[in-house]
């Protein structure tokens, strides 16, 4: 079987991105790309948008920096996975795995309003951790056998 570990790594930074509220605040026709990071602030100053906008956009803010924060973990479990020998099946499914949770948590951040929904959220990113922590653990069993 293929190992399609390593490229796959290009596919979660590419959801990273997809996170971001880049594309949400040009839909909104609000760009400001010499300092991106205050947009947020700056579109909520300005009032022409409802609170409920706002929060969404810093709910996507804020699922797009654990999504970067996630990704050194990811990394170290792919080269742990493969330094290791852990089989494709395994890496393959692992990484498909966590592709698959992280975009229901990007879903669950951006509609989940409510205390107990969120809870659900995560779950999911529990879930998410528990793919590399697992990928991880075994690469460092197989390696100590």
């Amino acid at each position: 079987m293929y190992n399609a570990s390593y490229h796959l790594l290009i596919v979660a930074w590419g959801q990273t991105l997809f996170a971001s509220n880049r594309g949400a605040m040009a839909r909104l026709k609000w760009k400001d790309n010499v300092n991106p990071r205050v947009a947020i602030d700056e579109l909520e100053k300005s009032g022409k948008y409802p609170p409920h906008v706002v929060a969404k956009l810093r709910r996507r803010q804020a699922a797009h920096e654990n999504a970067y924060e996630g990704l050194i973990m990811l990394g170290t479990a792919v080269v742990a996975g493969n330094t290791a020998g852990l089989s494709a099946e395994w890496m393959n499914g692992m990484m498909g795995t966590y592709f698959v949770l992280r975009c229901a948590y990007l879903w669950c951040y951006l509609n989940f309003t409510d205390v107990k929904k969120s809870y659900l959220r995560s779950v999911v990113w529990w879930m998410g951790n528990f793919c590399f922590l697992t990928t991880i653990w075994k690469a460092g069993s197989k390696i100590n056998a």
